[in-house]
């Protein structure tokens, strides 16, 4: 998170984005922050689920 707003205030500094578009990308946190990457978990019940169902197919070394 605070790399997401270090690398802003970077840019506002280098005169890449205006302060307008700081302050619209500080007021609408995390909203506009494209340095976070997020992705869904299937739940612990489903995740054992398929470990059931394929722990035939699965080698163990």
């Amino acid at each position: 998170m605070l790399c997401a707003w270090k690398e802003q205030a970077d840019k506002l500094s280098a005169e890449e984005i205006s302060r307008e578009n700081y302050d619209q990308w500080r007021y609408n946190y995390p909203k506009f922050d494209t340095t976070q990457h997020w992705a869904k978990v299937s739940s612990k019940e489903l995740s054992d689920t398929l470990a059931k169902a394929f722990k035939d197919k699965l080698k163990t070394d």
